[in-house]
């Protein structure tokens, strides 16, 4: 395993059990203890986790709050997964809102394959990947949040409304049956409701390990969710629960 997979793995590992053993982290990926305190080390300057005797502890931050690039770096073998799925769900010559989420970014390289599509998004990363230099990109402005690189607020959420897409994607921090869809910012909030009221179908991009979750502000119900795509299949509860309210469910099955 090269060092930057193994620093990934760790990585993942940290956000889904909160705390590591530095022992553990050794024997399991078959190196020293020295080797697992550098790639900790590196975690703790990225501000994902605070160091402990004999290990460590996830700090108490939301992923959304994380500098872009630590984002786009979390769990990246589930995102490429849901991305595979999602991208047979657009058509050439479709308008498509994309939102900010680094799950949603992994969609950009198989847009080459698809002709003269226009690109809506809040996400000033987007504007520049060279992957779309071939469609119509428009961007919704509005107040620029730094960390995120990504425009929020009563401009930006107007911006959308004069909008209508064939397809939106976006994220959620966490999902639940009785909550629905849920994230961890007012703003970001805001800005997804936006996309589900203009767009015509709405696809939920989320990993398996946001199922019954938990996020600060709820963003809607599942009603107005015609597709989720995730990397791995649900428990028969959330295959019930989706298919008793006709949402599709698409999931990489190899």
């Amino acid at each position: 395993m090269l060092p930057v997979e193994r620093k990934q793995r760790i990585r993942d590992i940290v956000l889904r059990d909160r705390r590591v053993v530095v022992a553990e982290l050794s024997q399991q990926f078959g190196v020293t203890d020295e080797t697992v305190r550098r790639d900790l080390q590196a975690l703790e300057r990225e501000g994902l986790i605070e160091r402990t005797h004999g290990g460590a502890i996830a700090r108490d931050v939301e992923i959304e709050d994380l500098p872009y690039p630590v984002r786009q770096g979390i769990n990246l073998p589930a995102k490429r997964r849901i991305a595979l799925s999602a991208r047979r769900l657009i058509k050439d010559g479709d308008a498509v809102m994309i939102d900010s989420s680094s799950t949603a970014f992994q969609l950009l390289p198989h847009l080459r394959e698809h002709k003269d599509l226009t690109l809506i998004t809040n996400s000033v990363r987007i504007l520049g990947e060279p992957a779309l230099v071939d469609h119509t990109i428009m961007s919704v402005g509005g107040e620029l949040r730094q960390q995120s690189m990504t425009f929020v607020g009563p401009l930006a959420v107007q911006a959308l409304g004069r909008f209508n897409a064939d397809i939106a994607f976006i994220s959620a921090k966490a999902i639940s049956m009785t909550s629905g869809l849920m994230d961890a910012s007012v703003a970001d909030a805001e800005i997804k409701r936006a996309f589900v009221r203009h767009a015509r179908q709405v696809c939920l991009l989320v990993d398996g390990d946001k199922f019954d979750g938990v996020g600060l502000i709820s963003v809607c119900d599942f009603e107005p969710v015609a597709i989720v795509v995730t990397d791995r299949k649900p428990s028969d509860a959330w295959i019930d629960f989706l298919a008793a309210r006709q949402v599709r469910l698409l999931y990489e099955t190899t």
